[in-house]
């Protein structure tokens, strides 16, 4: 068997119904793996999860408030009577704020960590019985958190975001330490896109054109994509690749890394 090879394992996939989320869950389910998907856009998530039957046959889809500690319990629930095991959670779901700081309220800025880092935090927590549990008779199991470039660098208009991208960054790597030195074999790594051609990549130039920092969608989109020597934005099979083999054994020796996937972005 391949060690790409997801045959046997079940995966839980946060902010499913849309952009790197659901091709995510399309390309772990076409690897063999039973997904799991939540979203608060149940709608979303629903049409995600007609996909995956129409692919495999084999998923489950759950309402989830990420930032709910009660939801994360009561799916994670779920998966152990439904599945019997998990082996990868795939922490997701997040939000963007694109706003300067001075513009930015306390409010705006506590709605993205608790999306963006709490929703990490209780999921990692919630899920840890179960993954190391499963890990047991497997060659381990896997958390793969989504962060972000600008969890390493800084991004005009995005100060809220910054924060907790780079919390997520480092949250990862103190769990991968602990999670290791504890002998749960579970592995934790985050991953880092750089601007990506989905709604929520998309919506920076959108938002800037808004206030008035650059005169129209195109200029701007001319402007960022001048900043990639590869010469265009990511798209979400980009990022999906990377997820997928951190969800599998190919990965088995990696914790504590931050792989970044931006076409060269953050290199100049």
């Amino acid at each position: 068997m391949s060690n790409f090879d997801l045959s046997g394992k079940t995966v839980l996939i946060t902010g499913i119904a849309k952009g790197i989320g659901r091709q995510t869950a399309l390309e772990l389910s076409a690897l063999g793996a039973q997904v799991v998907g939540t979203d608060i856009d149940v709608k979303g998530a629903e049409e995600t999860q007609a996909l995956l039957r129409e692919q495999s046959g084999k998923s489950l889809v759950f309402a989830q408030d990420v930032t709910q500690a009660a939801d994360w319990k009561r799916v994670i629930e779920s998966i152990a009577k439904e599945c019997g095991r998990l082996d990868v959670l795939i922490n997701n779901a997040g939000i963007i704020l694109n706003k300067p700081f001075v513009m930015t309220s306390f409010e705006d800025y506590q709605r993205v960590q608790r999306i963006n880092v709490d929703s990490v935090w209780l999921g990692c927590q919630a899920a840890l019985p179960l993954l190391t549990e499963s890990a047991k008779t497997s060659k381990g199991s896997s958390i793969v958190n989504l962060s972000s470039v600008y969890g390493q660098v800084a991004g005009p208009m995005h100060a809220a975001y910054c924060a907790s991208k780079g919390a997520v960054r480092m949250l990862t790597k103190a769990m991968a330490v602990e999670f290791a030195r504890m002998k749960t074999g579970i592995r934790v790594n985050s991953v880092h896109p750089g601007p990506t051609n989905t709604d929520l990549g998309r919506s920076g130039l959108t938002d800037a054109v808004k206030i008035g920092l650059i005169p129209s969608y195109e200029a701007g989109l001319e402007m960022v994509l001048r900043q990639f020597p590869m010469g265009r934005m990511g798209e979400v099979d980009d990022i999906s690749s990377v997820i997928a083999f951190l969800a599998s054994d190919a990965s088995k020796f990696m914790t504590g890394t931050e792989l970044i996937i931006d076409g060269g972005f953050t290199v100049i």
